[in-house]
């Protein structure tokens, strides 16, 4: 069966939705796209349909001389788009009865049947062969790691001399429903008042070291 080569020349912005689900159907989603399509009805009807958006290829088919009549009586589906159904239980002659695909016995061919998470077909599943480790501490507290080389750019960028919650919030180093540990990496030189919920002893020293005070929330 012969090809055509459909290009689209036209933006589709305007066009009614049937003659763009029929443009998508065609596998033309942008302008200046070319695909290529075999020659049947069906595709040639869905040309006629969008022949405003194809003007190149409209020209094409009224100088072709083959006859293309497009009624209801020859319309189908694309070719692999469509697939049929497999029908079981309808007896043994549709090849598809008896087990309906299930097989003999056992759990899987019962109704209600469904594969529990982990399960091994009766084997000790992983999760209870490898021996527990550790525990979570439900009275952990969850800090966010701040360290003074970070207060101190922040403070020298926003000429601070109190650093508090809302500033780190405000920069974006926290949330605001975190809780904020300052730890002692780096060094500080400004004389500064630091606002957090935990301090390590580094980060106390240095701070005031420098001059500054530590605020505990």
């Amino acid at each position: 069966m012969s090809t055509i080569k459909i290009k689209q020349v036209k933006s589709r912005i305007g066009a009614p939705a049937d003659q763009k689900r029929t443009l998508d159907a065609l596998g033309l989603r942008k302008l200046n796209r070319v695909v290529e399509h075999e020659s049947t009805p069906s595709i040639l009807g869905m040309v006629d349909k969008v022949k405003t958006w194809l003007p190149l290829l409209s020209n094409y088919l009224l100088n072709n001389k083959t006859n293309y009549n497009m009624n209801l009586s020859n319309l189908k589906p694309a070719e692999g788009s469509t697939k049929t159904r497999k029908r079981i239980g309808r007896g043994t002659g549709s090849g598809l009865g008896g087990t309906s695909t299930r097989g003999h016995k056992g759990a899987k061919s019962r109704s209600g049947y469904s594969k529990k998470i982990g399960f091994e077909g009766g084997q000790m599943p992983l999760q209870r062969r490898v021996p527990k480790f550790g525990f979570k501490n439900i009275n952990r507290v969850e800090y966010k790691a701040i360290n003074l080389d970070t207060i101190q750019k922040l403070a020298e960028a926003k000429s601070l001399v109190k650093v508090g919650i809302n500033d780190f919030i405000e920069a974006g180093f926290i949330s605001s429903n975190q809780l904020v540990k300052v730890l002692g990496n780096g060094t500080l030189t400004n004389k500064l008042e630091v606002e957090a919920h935990a301090f390590s002893k580094t980060a106390t020293a240095a701070i005031e070291a420098a001059g500054g005070t530590v605020v505990k929330l």
